[in-house]
């Protein structure tokens, strides 16, 4: 029995052991997204009947995310494949016989292409009377005199996590959400979280959590996204009028409007968390069509925006090249949780469950193997070092390039000293750094030439550790790292630059301790999630005052 396993999102890992267990006598072919992703519709299912698969596999990371499902089940179908199953990291699963998805897949395409051109007309009206309200409405106001004097000292704040995608249980964006909320809480205030995920590492006991779970229809990703949205909305504003916050605060997402509705509707200011912008990311990384109807929503958010927090000095520009007034934009890099990553929390445990000898250096990676976090350098990097050399390397996280990592390292021959954990639980993170002598992050240019816009969490984490960082000079990590004092730092996408600085810190404990001490220094002083949440605070107190 052949098994064609494609990986849409998420870790194949955990998708390969069922199958095997199901089916122990198959064989499993592993295929990447980008390996059919560029083909057409016939291309795509010939490449798959040439692979001639009995039974058709799709990993994503959740699978109430994921859209296009009859799709998947038809082309499975069509392939030639007696059965397709749908897996998640999560345990879901949806399976259907060739028969099954050729009988149902008329009636099943043809109502999701009803409801998604039926949400995108709803949404584009509802888009013209936002963009007409938001042109003439005045500020938003903080009136509060109807609450106890208690009440107004603790000031209290919604945050919307809107956007339909993977991401949440691991990575930057899981980091950022947590870290913001769990700091604001502890300076006082009181945050009510509104998403459409559970959010790792957050306590559900402690803060007041609403889930609105996406459905996973739309006939596009744009449809996908505005459907969703539709109903998030719908919910969200119902909610916040209840709530009556502060000020509603909104981490920006793709096709969103949520937060602009619900500031309009409670004359409540909106908050605006701008990462980037989603036009970009549609264009260059992460492709979505309709550009033109989600440019005109990221301009709705900045224009309704009462403050645009934004990560970088870089992304500030380009707001203001953009026209955004400059009084509303607040930079706002990323931050850490400096008593969870912290030196001594686990990591020689670890290192002798990994079998790493005392007079070896491991050299760690957390990320995602994307485009930008530069794992294909590190690779490169990794089968640059002498086979002699006493050095180990941990490669934590998944993503789209694993797959040509993999081949890196098998075809340079290090393939036994590199440990593959793939994606792991947040709270798994810091012991695994701890656990490290030198942590490294690779960051390579954007591909189109725009400047480097990013706030890795992870350097900020690196740095709580106390470890030794390797580190591209790009963007803010050349500015928040400095060069011999913090960390070493090497030119973006070199990988023999990168190489000689592992081989320079495996060599010489005394500059791993200074390098890690200074780092773990400037974390602690100037970059927790406590500095992060002040800020948002603070501006609210000043926009208070100034209305």
């Amino acid at each position: 029995m052949n098994i064609v396993l494609l990986t849409l999102s998420g870790d194949s890992t955990a998708a390969i052991r069922e199958l095997q267990s199901r089916y122990p006598h198959a064989t499993v072919q592993n295929i990447a997204r980008d390996q059919i992703e560029k083909l057409g519709t016939v291309k795509r299912i010939s490449f798959l009947r040439s692979l001639r698969p009995d039974i058709f596999c799709v990993v994503t990371e959740r699978l109430v995310w994921q859209r296009g499902q009859d799709a998947f089940v038809l082309l499975g179908a069509v392939a030639g494949a007696r059965r397709t199953i749908i897996l998640d990291a999560y345990g879901g699963g949806r399976e259907e016989s060739r028969a099954q998805s050729l009988a149902n897949a008329p009636a099943r395409l043809a109502r999701e292409a009803v409801i998604s051109s039926t949400a995108m007309k709803r949404a584009e009206k509802e888009l013209r009377l936002l963009e007409a309200a938001v042109t003439t409405r005045g500020d938003s106001r903080t009136n509060s005199s109807a609450r106890t004097k208690a009440e107004r000292d603790a000031v209290k704040l919604v945050y919307l996590r809107s956007s339909p995608g993977p991401g949440t249980q691991a990575g930057g964006a899981a980091t950022h959400i947590g870290g913001f909320i769990n700091a604001a809480m502890q300076l006082g205030a009181r945050v009510c979280l509104i998403s459409n995920d559970e959010i790792a590492g957050l306590d559900d006991n402690e803060i007041p959590v609403k889930i609105i779970w996406p459905t996973p229809v739309g006939s596009s990703r744009a449809a996908f996204d505005i459907y969703n949205n539709l109903s998030f909305t719908r919910t969200v504003v119902t909610k916040i009028e209840k709530e009556v916050p502060d000020f509603i605060y909104q981490r920006y997402a793709r096709f969103s409007w949520t937060g602009v509705a619900a500031s309009l509707r409670t004359e409540r200011p909106l908050f605006l968390e701008y990462n980037g912008s989603e036009v970009w990311v549609g264009r260059h990384w992460d492709r979505v069509n309709k550009l033109d109807l989600l440019a005109r929503y990221e301009r709705l958010n900045l224009n309704a925006a009462a403050r645009i927090f934004v990560v970088s000095d870089v992304e500030r520009r380009n707001l203001l090249e953009a026209g955004i007034d400059a009084k509303k934009i607040v930079v706002n890099p990323n931050g850490v949780d400096v008593d969870r990553f912290r030196p001594g929390i686990g990591g020689a445990k670890l290192r002798n469950e990994f079998e790493v000898m005392a007079d070896e250096t491991m050299v760690g990676f957390v990320g995602t193997f994307g485009p930008w976090h530069g794992v294909e350098v590190l690779a490169h990097a990794i089968v640059r070092i002498p086979k002699q050399s006493r050095i180990r390397f941990l490669l934590i996280g998944s993503g789209a390039l694993r797959r040509q990592v993999e081949e890196i390292l098998k075809e340079g021959g290090f393939a036994d000293r590199v440990i593959m954990l793939g994606a792991v639980a947040h709270e798994r993170v810091p012991a695994l750094l701890d656990a490290c002598d030198v942590l490294v992050s690779p960051h390579v240019p954007l591909k189109d030439g725009s400047d480097f816009f990013g706030s890795p969490t992870k350097l900020f984490e690196y740095m709580a550790m106390g470890k030794a960082i390797v580190a591209s000079r790009l963007g803010q990590i050349g500015e928040v790292l400095e060069n011999e004092k913090s960390a070493l730092l090497v030119e973006p996408g070199n990988a023999d630059e990168l190489t000689k600085a592992i081989l320079r810190l495996a060599a010489s404990r005394e500059l791993r301790n200074r390098l890690g001490s200074a780092a773990r220094h400037e974390a602690v002083e100037k970059h927790t999630w406590k500095h992060n949440a002040k800020r948002v605070l603070d501006e609210y107190q000043a926009l208070k005052y100034q209305l």
